[in-house]
């Protein structure tokens, strides 16, 4: 038997809200919610959308190691997914906890730390497991930046060499 990847009826696919072409034709982003395209190179937020749907059930981890300005996460939130998300940039972190500050979704971590350290993610990811009751992420979501192709903070810090 395969295992079934998500919640989805496909005896009634064509009645799914979810593009199962190969192209996606995506006409105008969405602008509802919390999505507010306020940070360069972030997704629209369909893409994240479709994704999720297609991969993923209900109440399970999503993690994104490059989460930007909080896209994916905020699909999760209507999605009823648990999310995990680090962001090399503080100020952009704050700025996704802020969004969420009223949100009822608490199945979610947000971590600020570099990526490219695999100690680092380890470290936060094991804890951000526990703070959301899980013992793995089911999916892994990539939009990885464009490295030094655009500046995403002014703290030379926070940029990877």
């Amino acid at each position: 038997m395969t295992p079934k990847y998500n919640d989805l009826d496909f005896g009634h696919w064509k009645d799914l809200n979810i593009d199962v072409n190969s192209l996606w034709i995506i006409s105008e982003r969405d602008k509802s919610g919390k999505h507010k395209n306020i940070y360069h190179g972030n997704f629209i937020p369909q893409i994240p959308n479709h994704l999720i749907k297609r991969y993923t059930k209900i109440n399970e981890v999503v993690l994104e190691p490059f989460m930007g300005s909080g896209t994916t996460l905020f699909e999760c939130e209507d999605l009823c997914r648990k999310y995990i998300g680090f962001d090399i940039n503080t100020d952009i972190v704050q700025y996704v906890n802020n969004a969420m500050k009223n949100s009822s979704k608490k199945d979610f971590v947000l971590c600020c730390l570099d990526s490219s350290n695999k100690q680092q993610v380890d470290l936060n990811l094991q804890s951000a497991l526990k703070k959301i009751d899980a013992e793995k992420a089911q999916f892994l979501l990539m939009h990885p930046p464009y490295m030094d192709i655009v500046k995403f903070t002014n703290n030379k810090n926070d940029l990877s060499q």
